[in-house]
């Protein structure tokens, strides 16, 4: 990357200053900057729960303030931000993440990665067979599909869970993908 190029604010890639379309995705160069607050949409549109369902609210905030991170309230979840080497941050998001299926409510942790591509896609999946603390998935935010590292717990456990270690697993696997998705950069 020479000093003068541009980075293409969907998928990264650094293009030369006389493209006016992203080389590989076709991105009018340019015209928008990269999306970190999309991230903010991790946990996805807010469902009111069915009146019958278990609040999990007093379990997302207990693993919000266990972690050791930290944690604000964000949207209709939390949000702990992880501070990584090389002055690098992560942020997981912590919110509802419905019921399974014996009526457990679920807790969803998210953290975003970066815009998928189909490229990467086969990788991920392979890499799953070997994720202990979450998996590779993609979510649609404000329109566009991304990256993300997703675990699902049963609120029922978060007591006996080790809140900041499973939360910085998934902000370091989390950061590992935005860091090669964005060439370096640190968004989310």
């Amino acid at each position: 990357m020479s000093y003068h190029e541009l980075a293409c604010a969907r998928c990264a890639t650094w293009n030369s200053p006389s493209n006016r379309f992203c080389l590989v995705c076709a991105l009018p160069l340019g015209t928008a900057k990269p999306d970190a607050d999309a991230a903010s949409e991790a946990l996805g549109p807010y469902e009111p729960p069915d009146p019958h369902d278990p609040d999990p609210s007093r379990g997302i905030r207990l693993l919000a303030e266990r972690s050791g991170y930290e944690a604000s309230p964000s949207g209709h979840g939390w949000r702990v931000v992880v501070p990584l080497p090389l002055d690098r941050r992560q942020a997981v998001y912590l919110g509802r993440g419905g019921v399974d299926h014996t009526g457990r409510a679920i807790l969803e942790l998210v953290s975003v990665c970066g815009p998928a591509d189909d490229r990467a896609a086969r990788r991920l999946l392979l890499l799953n067979a070997r994720s202990v603390d979450g998996h590779f998935a993609i979510k649609s935010l404000r329109g566009e599909e991304y990256f993300v590292v997703i675990h699902n717990v049963d609120s029922e456990l978060v007591e006996h869970l080790d809140a900041g270690k499973l939360i910085r697993s998934i902000a370091e696997a989390a950061d590992r993908l935005e860091d090669r998705l964005t060439r370096g950069l640190d968004l989310y």
